[in-house]
């Protein structure tokens, strides 16, 4: 299994295309790229695409392999809590495992994709997470088999997970995920969001947390560690984008402030999701009060009125780059998502440049 190669990854969704399709994605940046997403059919417990994704999907591969013959991509199944009841469904049954397996191997091949990214967000019961782990153990299963049969190389067989081993005390299947996956992508980000945080702002992509450590990143991936995951098979989560709430008064703007949930405004979405580009020009625009790397929870932060925003800077990103590599031992970084830079492309250029560093950015701020 391709465990050790360095992963310096980044997510590319079909809904992004009409603001940055295909062509404008660097691939040099990269190691691998996911796409996003393929859906799963709560009937057939098959593959499906919307219309308009279909097209994109099967030509994301050829497309960034032009620019970067070496990078491998990968396709993303599932990727929301809409797609939770579909997935486990699918996994409760072997028979609708088998579908769902047939359907991936078939789509990732006609793709000319070279693994597949499952993300079922989150397994969470008992049940469930029983469930995924079998649905693993007969993933693996299923891409030997035809790697074999088909004597092309084996798909890359990925999973996206929490921050933590640990999801409402329901521990993910360690031992068989060292055994079934290459590696783990972990979702060490939105942590807080303004809808499960609603009466206070939060450190969304904490690395630490000195009021409430178990919520950071950082604790999440020492604990996957401490549960046996070996470091080399963790790939770790940097977002492009942040979360914007609603300060309940405008002079109290720190970490953990009285907020009354989402922010409103231009470029932030209903929950309060705002994309980097965005954050920039809100900065911009109202000469906003910014702090670029609050060092208790390495975050940036910046407000101006009633709207505070969480966000990842360059600051941030280069502490934590050097922490997970040379620290924690990671075996590299995805970022979330590519369209969600600035123009320049800012901070994937930022982060590829940091993980070549070796040593790089002085890690002792902690």
């Amino acid at each position: 299994m391709a465990k050790n190669n360095i992963v310096n990854a980044g997510y590319w969704f079909t809904q992004t295309n009409a603001h940055f399709p295909i062509s404008k994605i660097d691939s040099n940046l990269y190691t691998h790229l996911f796409c996003g997403y393929a859906n799963l059919n709560s009937q057939t417990y098959e593959l499906s695409f919307s219309d308009t994704a279909k097209p994109l999907i099967h030509h994301f591969s050829n497309a960034v392999k032009e620019n970067n013959s070496k990078v491998k991509t990968l396709l993303s199944i599932g990727g929301d809590h809409a797609s939770a009841d579909s997935f486990a469904a699918m996994a409760a049954s072997s028979s609708n495992r088998a579908s769902f397996i047939g359907s991936f191997i078939c789509k990732a091949r006609e793709g000319n994709f070279d693994g597949v990214d499952v993300q079922w967000v989150y397994p969470s019961c008992v049940e469930d997470m029983s469930n995924f782990e079998a649905l693993i153990i007969e993933c693996h299963n299923g891409v030997v088999k035809e790697a074999k049969e088909s004597r092309h190389p084996r798909l890359i067989l990925v999973a996206t997970v929490f921050y933590s081993p640990y999801i409402h005390d329901v521990r993910y299947p360690i031992q068989v995920i060292r055994r079934a996956l290459d590696w783990v992508n972990v979702i060490a980000f939105d942590i807080y969001t303004p809808t499960s945080s609603p009466n206070e702002t939060g450190p969304s992509s904490a690395f630490y947390n000195p009021e409430r450590n178990s919520s950071s990143g950082y604790f999440g991936i020492r604990t996957w560690i401490q549960q046996g995951l070996p470091s080399k098979m963790m790939v770790f989560g940097l977002p492009f984008h942040g979360w914007a709430w609603k300060l309940e008064s405008s002079k109290k703007h720190n970490v953990f402030s009285p907020a009354q949930g989402p922010a409103g405004g231009q470029n932030i979405s209903m929950e309060g999701l705002i994309e980097y580009r965005n954050i920039k020009k809100f900065i911009a625009d109202n000469d906003a009060n910014n702090v670029p790397m609050d060092r208790s929870f390495v975050i940036g932060y910046t407000n101006f009125g009633s709207t505070w925003i969480a966000y990842e800077d360059e600051d941030t990103i280069k502490f934590k780059i050097s922490r997970v590599k040379t620290n924690l031992g990671l075996n590299g970084y995805f970022v979330w998502n590519i369209a969600a830079d600035d123009e320049h492309h800012s901070l994937a250029k930022l982060a590829s440049r940091e993980w070549k560093k070796g040593q790089g950015f002085c890690c002792c701020l902690k």
